[in-house]
């Protein structure tokens, strides 16, 4: 059978910039998902709170809500590359912050709010 919706969904992997974007953003949602997950496990280390643990995902989603209509407002008149590229350094360092607060065993649970937080308003600005 031709024409059938399996050869329209891989022909557009054929592209080769469609799959390397595909395959960058397949493998930045992996790490994201896993550092949401290690983040959360962090705070149920150090705090099993259910305020702190309910916390987690007030701070991961807040500056979705804060800073997504700047972010595509600021879209408009700057360059989206070079917005895309430091908003990802951005989320980069706020990762690695996390993860150097962790190694150096200097985390707290404000600390890892606040990084999450960090983190998420790197991802809000390069969700445009």
């Amino acid at each position: 059978m031709t024409g059938s919706s399996e050869d329209s969904t891989l022909l557009a992997l054929r592209n080769a910039a469609f799959r390397r974007l595909w395959f960058a953003s397949l493998l930045s949602g992996t790490c994201v998902t896993a550092q949401d997950c290690a983040a959360v496990w962090a705070m149920y280390k150090l705090n099993a709170s259910p305020l702190f643990l309910s916390l987690m995902s007030a701070a991961a989603a807040l500056p979705f809500f804060l800073l997504i209509l700047p972010a595509g407002a600021l879209a408009d008149v700057a360059d989206r590359r070079k917005l895309l590229c430091a908003l990802s350094f951005w989320s980069a360092l706020s990762a690695g912050l996390l993860a150097a607060l962790s190694a150096l065993q200097l985390l707290t649970p404000y600390l890892i709010l606040l990084c999450v937080f960090l983190l998420g308003s790197g991802l809000a600005g390069s969700r445009i």
